[in-house]
């Protein structure tokens, strides 16, 4: 999974995308694997794993929030961990999304006219409860961070940060 997700990055960075030939590859061998511990019924947690970033996601995807990409990266890697996994992975993916972000917004130069249009929006969706797509006006630049990179650091803290679970604090994985 490692190299699928380094690949991932390497790609989104270069080309803002991910490859579907990609995640396609990752879903197989996360099919395979599930099908090696559970038999036949590793089937039904691959379909169920998978299923749960398109499901949690629709919606940021319907609001221009998060692309088909990452959510597909997200099934991806869904489809090799378990379920819990899968969603610290999430959790994790979306702290370091969002420092990743405060960096990008320290670094642009217009960033008050971005922050003013944000909060613009979701007073918006909040006051009419309306979903739109959160699109800048023309005359603000546009800037993409590649959330692969955020999904990866995710992951990689998904192995290695202890979580508090019942008591006490264990190593996740």
């Amino acid at each position: 999974m490692f190299f699928l997700l380094v690949i991932a990055v390497a790609q989104d960075i270069r080309s803002g995308r991910v490859s579907n030939k990609l995640i396609l590859f990752g879903l197989f061998l996360g099919l395979l694997s599930k099908v090696q511990e559970y038999d036949f019924r590793g089937i039904y947690f691959f379909l169920r794993n998978i299923s749960v970033p398109v499901i949690l996601f629709y919606l940021m995807f319907l609001m221009h929030v998060l692309g088909a990409g990452d959510i597909k990266l997200f099934s991806m890697i869904g489809g090799i961990l378990t379920i819990e996994e899968l969603l610290f992975c999430i959790f994790y993916s979306f702290i370091a999304g969002g420092i990743l972000s405060l960096f990008y917004l320290l670094r642009d130069n217009h960033r008050g006219e971005k922050l003013k249009y944000a909060c613009n929006y979701l007073f918006y969706v909040c006051r009419y409860q309306k979903i739109i797509p959160y699109e800048l006006p023309e005359e603000i630049p546009k800037s993409k961070m590649a959330f692969s990179l955020a999904v990866f650091l995710g992951w990689i803290c998904m192995y290695g940060i202890p979580i508090v679970k019942s008591g006490g604090l264990f190593w996740y994985s």
